[in-house]
């Protein structure tokens, strides 16, 4: 028998795809065809950013504990960044895209797939404020430091951002580049914010009251979003070249 689908999570996942989508439109317009927006120079662009792949991580985490096979369901989204990577690759290296928010969210469905016989019995409450606590501590790892969000605590050594190869796991040496970087540590620890908070909202008397909220244009959206994701820049990109050229 075929699982409810819950409409409220397909709102969600379409509303954030257009905040991402306005978003790359507006940062294709600002850094790549210099057209003047003083918008997205500011922090509040930032917050914007980090709001849109935030919400879009926690909702995989959630998401990731309805799926029936996540890891096939991971090894479908980490293709897709690899196509991504490829094409950005040969066409425009200078925003090549080596470890983005698909390559991450495919290997994190991956390994929650493959973890999940470790990961049934664990308590959801202590494991929710654990990985909140490892994803606080750990947001700055790309930047050097261990500690509270954007306050360093803790320097790490120079030892650790030498490889090459470390940088899925945030440790990136000084040569690495990516247009969009996404790696497992911080945001792994995100990603099971909403696996183990997921459940926790689900069984509520307040998602009970929501979840068959949507709107159908967004919805729709939302049950496309991969397919939009990989459609949604090449259209963006193109629209402003014959706009600007």
């Amino acid at each position: 028998m075929n699982r409810p689908r819950f409409q409220i999570l397909d709102l969600l996942r379409g509303l954030l795809f257009l905040n991402m989508a306005a978003y790359h439109f507006l940062y294709d317009w600002v850094f790549l065809f210099g057209q003047p927006c003083a918008f997205m120079r500011s922090h509040n662009a930032y917050l914007w950013q980090q709001m849109i792949c935030s919400g879009f991580i926690l909702l995989a985490g959630c998401c990731c504990t309805l799926s029936r096979r996540p890891a096939k369901h991971g090894l479908q989204i980490l293709g897709c960044g690899l196509v991504i990577t490829a094409v950005t690759w040969l066409i425009m290296p200078q925003e090549r895209i080596l470890f983005g928010i698909l390559h991450f969210t495919g290997l994190s469905y991956l390994l929650a797939g493959l973890l999940k016989p470790v990961f049934r019995p664990l308590p959801a409450w202590p494991m929710l404020l654990l990985s909140a606590l490892l994803f606080m501590i750990t947001k700055g790892i790309y930047y050097g430091y261990l500690g509270i969000f954007h306050y360093a605590l803790w320097q790490l050594p120079a030892q650790c951002y030498q490889s090459a190869w470390l940088f899925p796991f945030g440790l990136p040496n000084a040569s690495f580049f990516s247009g969009d970087y996404f790696p497992l540590i911080p945001w792994s620890f995100l990603f099971l914010v909403g696996y183990w908070g997921g459940p926790l909202l689900l069984q509520s008397k307040l998602f009970a009251n929501i979840q068959h909220w949507q709107l159908p244009a967004l919805n729709w959206i939302g049950r496309n979003t991969l397919v939009l994701y990989m459609l949604h820049q090449p259209v963006i990109y193109g629209f402003l070249l014959l706009l600007f050229h």
